[in-house]
C-alpha cells in the first residue's frame, strides 16, 4: 500500500479516536437523563466511522414490519469481523440494546459506548449474570428489543463457528419473536487480526421473524438448529 494513503489511514484513525472522547463525555452526561439519546449520540458517532473509512451500510428487511418490532430478539448468524459490533448498534429499529461481555465493555471508546448503553455481563461471576440476564427479560417484555450474536465470538477464517443456546433462551424466557440477521461484506472489510478496514459496500439482510409463543426450554436445541439451517439457506457456511 501506498506510504501516504497509510499515513492518512492512520491521521484519521487517531482523530475519530479523539473524537471518541469527546462523543463518550456528552452521551456519558446525557446517559444520566435519556437512554436513548445517548444510543443517538453512539449511532452518530459510528456513522462517522463508516462515511470516514468508506464503508456504505444497507439494511434490507424481509418483513417491513420489522421496521416497528418490539418484544424482539435480532439474532447475527454470522460475526465476522469487529466491524459487527460497530454495525448491529445502528440497526434502525428502535428501543433496541445488546448484551455484552465485561471483556469487550472495558474495550477503549467503543466498549465503553457499548457499556453505557447495553447491558454487560460478567460471565465469571455467575449471580451477576444471573441478574443481567433477568433485566433483559424484563426489557424484552415491557416492549424493548435485544441484539445478540449466535456464535458469541469473530470467525477467524469466514466460516460459521459453533452456535450457543443464549439467544435463543433469551428469547424463549420472553415469549419474544426472533429476527435472524446477515452481515455481508465486513470480513472483506475488516478480516480477523487486521487493523485496517478496507472501503465497500456492507448488506445487513434482516429476515422473517420467528415466534417463540408457547416454546419452553426444551424447545431450544430445535430453535438453534432451524437457525442454522436458515444461515445456510442465506448462502452462510
Amino acid at each position: 500500500m501506498n506510504a501516504v494513503l497509510v499515513i492518512w489511514y492512520i491521521v484519521k484513525l487517531i482523530v475519530y479516536c479523539i473524537l471518541g472522547f469527546f462523543y463518550f463525555i456528552i452521551a456519558g452526561f446525557v446517559r444520566l437523563f435519556n437512554l436513548w439519546k445517548a444510543i443517538s449520540i453512539f449511532q452518530s458517532y459510528l456513522h462517522l466511522y463508516f462515511k470516514l473509512f468508506g464503508l456504505k451500510i444497507h439494511f434490507e428487511f424481509e418483513d417491513p414490519r420489522t421496521k416497528t418490532a418490539s418484544n424482539t430478539v435480532f439474532v447475527l448468524l454470522n460475526q465476522s469481523s469487529f466491524l459487527d459490533s460497530m454495525i448491529a448498534p445502528t440497526l434502525p429499529v428502535s428501543k433496541t440494546r445488546g448484551i455484552i461481555n465485561f471483556e469487550f465493555a472495558i474495550y477503549p471508546v467503543i466498549g465503553w459506548f457499548l457499556a453505557i448503553t447495553n447491558f454487560v455481563i460478567i460471565r465469571q461471576w455467575s449471580a451477576q449474570a444471573k441478574t443481567t440476564l433477568n433485566r433483559t427479560n424484563k426489557f424484552l417484555r415491557s416492549g424493548g428489543n435485544m441484539v445478540i450474536s449466535i456464535e458469541g465470538k469473530r470467525t477467524k477464517d469466514g466460516s460459521l463457528n459453533t452456535y450457543k443456546k443464549g439467544a435463543v433462551v433469551m428469547a424463549i424466557n420472553s415469549q419474544s419473536d426472533i429476527v435472524p440477521f446477515t452481515i455481508e461484506g465486513t470480513y472483506e472489510s475488516l478480516p480477523y487480526r487486521s487493523l485496517y478496514t478496507k472501503p465497500g459496500e456492507i448488506k445487513i439482510k434482516l429476515l422473517k421473524p420467528i415466534s417463540t409463543i408457547d416454546m419452553t426450554y426444551e424447545n431450544r436445541d430445535h430453535l438453534k438448529d432451524q437457525l442454522r439451517s436458515i444461515a445456510y439457506e442465506n448462502g452462510l457456511k
